[in-house]
């Protein structure tokens, strides 16, 4: 069995075990507090029946990507600067572990307070949670970049764009995807909050929805729903993109 494949079974192993616990307790739970599997893929069926999924999650995506590609801009930017320059290190740092170290509902609540229930104040508030984690990574990798490759590569005549190409970014192209991941991780669990607490749309809003009204079993279908697309996301479009880009690297085995 080649590597590919037992990860593969590994990974399908861990949702059975999951499932057939998820089964289990909902044999000795009482269906309004824990719904079976089946009844939670009914919800779900229904659910893309009637266009509420699509509808829902599209709105979601996007404020989930408008709010990721602004967050890792500024982070980006605000970390490769305070990596570069001593004086915007010492100005900043104190500020983006301010920023870290806020919840992510006190900026939901000021933003909401300040902007109303609008869709500013929910992309608002998702990217000031988000860029701080960001930023530190960015900030981090530029400080690690080494900077004998750098002059060795000089030494070599190699223009400043082929130095950039080829020696700096390779080293901090790790920082920034693990930032993106980080970021985006962050930005998955605000959004469901903001949508819970000031919007009408979104799979936040859906399971705030089905919490009022206290149907479990709807409940449990949007939470399934926000977690395929969450694993759709990870495994099929970052993995991807994250094999792509480091090929280049040698495995690391013990």
């Amino acid at each position: 069995m080649n590597g590919r494949a037992r990860k593969v079974g590994q990974r399908v192993i861990v949702v059975l075990v999951l499932l057939a616990g998820w089964l289990l307790l909902s044999v000795t739970v009482p269906a309004k507090f824990v719904p079976s599997p089946w009844q939670t893929l009914a919800a779900m069926a229904e659910n893309v029946g009637s266009g509420a999924v699509l509808q829902h999650t599209l709105i979601t995506l996007f404020r989930i990507g408008v709010s990721f590609a602004l967050s890792l801009t500024i982070g980006v930017v605000v970390g490769a600067a305070m990596g570069l320059s001593r004086r915007a290190e010492r100005a900043l740092d104190v500020w983006i572990i301010v920023a870290l170290t806020i919840p992510g509902l006190v900026y939901t609540i000021l933003a909401l307070m300040w902007f109303g229930l609008t869709e500013f104040a929910a992309i608002f508030a998702i990217v000031v949670t988000a860029y701080p984690a960001m930023t530190i990574n960015i900030w981090e990798g530029v400080k690690s970049i080494d900077m004998k490759l750098v002059e060795m590569a000089r030494v070599f005549n190699a223009d400043r764009r082929s130095r950039f190409a080829r020696v700096v970014l390779p080293q901090v192209l790790p920082y920034v995807f693990a930032s993106a991941r980080v970021g985006l991780g962050a930005i998955w669990k605000v959004t469901v909050i903001v949508e819970l607490l000031g919007t009408s749309s979104g799979v936040g809003y859906m399971l705030h929805y089905y919490f009022q009204v206290y149907e479990m079993r709807q409940v449990f279908a949007w939470t399934m729903t926000f977690v395929l697309l969450i694993l759709f996301l990870e495994l099929v479009v970052i993995t991807r993109i994250e094999k792509r880009l480091f090929a280049w690297r040698e495995a690391v085995s013990l």
